[in-house]
């Protein structure tokens, strides 16, 4: 009878550990932020002395005396308590608003005339650096540890989609696209779980076309636009522009101006844009490729952001100058620059002939056989799908024939004139040889020469008009 006394009070305590064991919490918490350890709710929310013991060790009392008689209620025990206070009332709660990794432990709460209640508190550091925000290209490393150092299972997530496994995770060469939520996933051996999430924000220039077109010399604007507002004076430690250049083969076209971390060019300082709108305006463009360089700031890091946009002129020429019907001709276009998925096309004015070639080649060349159809203005453009991002035009002309040419008829008018004249020149000149010339022999000599020389000027009047 002893015996099974004994083993029914073994039974019994171990059923009442196991219960009590069920009943104690873990709370997976992250530096930083505010945590509420659950004391449970009193009997008809009667003020009652509450202590809090970590680890075994008072932590934090609540005298329900003291705050009756309007005395300092809280009693802080050990370094760090400080931090912590006691709602007392309905929840008896142990609350702090900054955990740290210190603070991790099994917390019993104490009350009047109640049983006592754990809970474990396992607190989690989810760092970044060199910071949660970056400047454009620098690498990001992400970790996680945990107070008691302890075996969990990571996993990470960008913007909900599932990145890496374990501890640590690292992108290098950040993008602006690379922003977002980074989120990491703990999951410890008892099957308890939480996640924690990470905002990180990069700062730099955004995706711009890195192809302008030029239209003979007229002004162009190279694009640079960021996602902050860096004509704009930055708030301390956020990222701010120290120096910048755009320079064209190796010389130096335009320099940054920086106020106070404010930034523009020369000719757009007094330009009231968009503050996160750094466009650069050239007045006389040339063909090439133009860089344009920054160097960004936060803190006492800073890095150098560079990017290249061609500046783009389609010529066109044809393979002859004179051009006549059913001869062979070739249609010559090209440009410095093109788009990957661009093609060069030419196109007639009345759409009945395209010509296009491949995608991403710079020169299109057609050898064709003219006919009159085929004449008037072709244009040679720059397409992606349907849409024309840039055009020159060209205008094919047939040489015309003896007969139907201008000068022809200009020469025929010209001679009929100088004739005209010569013949009234010669009757005036006979009209006066009739009043000089008296005698039959000399009259009929005198027209045989003059017949001889009317006869000479017709020969070269004939020679003229052919």
């Amino acid at each position: 009878m002893k015996q099974k006394l004994q083993r029914f009070s073994l039974y019994f305590l171990c059923l009442q550990t196991g219960v009590t064991l069920g009943f104690n919490e873990k709370i997976l918490a992250e530096v930083g932020k505010k945590i509420s350890l659950p004391c449970g709710e009193s009997r008809n929310g009667d003020n009652q002395d509450i202590q809090w013991n970590k680890d075994g060790k008072m932590f934090v009392r609540y005298n329900a005396q003291q705050a009756y008689n309007r005395q300092n209620t809280h009693n802080k025990a050990v370094p760090g308590s400080d931090r912590f206070n006691i709602q007392p009332g309905i929840t008896n709660n142990l609350e702090t608003t900054t955990v740290q990794l210190i603070d991790a432990g099994t917390f019993t709460c104490k009350k009047s005339g109640s049983e006592v209640k754990s809970v474990e508190l396992i607190v989690f550091e989810v760092s970044a650096e060199p910071s949660n925000i970056l400047l454009m290209s620098e690498n990001l490393k992400l970790s996680v540890k945990s107070s008691p150092v302890m075996n969990f299972d990571v996993s990470w997530l960008k913007n909900g989609v599932k990145i890496a496994d374990g501890p640590n995770v690292e992108v290098k060469n950040i993008t602006i696209e690379q922003s977002g939520n980074y989120t990491c996933c703990i999951k410890i051996k008892d099957g308890a779980q939480t996640c924690f999430t990470k905002a990180i924000s990069v700062k730099g220039f955004t995706t711009s076309p890195a192809i302008v077109y030029m239209s003979g010399k007229k002004p162009i604007t190279l694009p640079f636009i960021f996602n902050f507002k860096v004509r704009d004076s930055p708030l301390q430690d956020d990222a701010r522009a120290v120096e910048g250049t755009i320079k064209y083969l190796s010389s130096t076209v335009q320099t940054l101006t920086v106020t106070s971390g404010a930034a523009c060019w020369p000719q757009k300082c007094q330009t009231k844009s968009d503050p996160k709108d750094l466009s650069a305006s050239i007045r006389s463009p040339q063909s090439g490729l133009y860089r344009m360089e920054i160097v960004l700031k936060i803190g006492e890091r800073e890095k150098k952001l560079q990017r290249e946009v061609c500046v783009a002129n389609i010529t066109v020429s044809t393979s002859h100058n004179n051009i006549v019907s059913e001869s062979n001709v070739t249609l010559l276009c090209g440009t410095n620059c093109i788009e990957k998925d661009g093609r060069l096309c030419w196109r007639h004015e009345n759409k009945s002939y395209e010509i296009c070639g491949p995608p991403g080649k710079g020169k299109l060349a057609k050898e064709m056989t003219i006919a009159p159809e085929m004449t008037g203005n072709w244009t040679c453009g720059v397409f992606i799908g349907e849409k024309r991002l840039a055009s020159t035009n060209l205008t094919l002309e047939l040489q015309q024939g003896f007969l139907s040419s201008p000068l022809f008829w200009l020469t025929v008018v010209v001679g009929a004139i100088v004739f005209l004249l010569i013949v009234i020149i010669l009757t005036i000149m006979i009209a006066r040889h009739r009043r000089v010339v008296c005698t039959t022999a000399a009259k009929t000599e005198h027209i045989i020469r003059i017949l001889h020389y009317y006869g000479r000027v017709l020969y070269f009047v004939g020679l003229s008009i052919q």
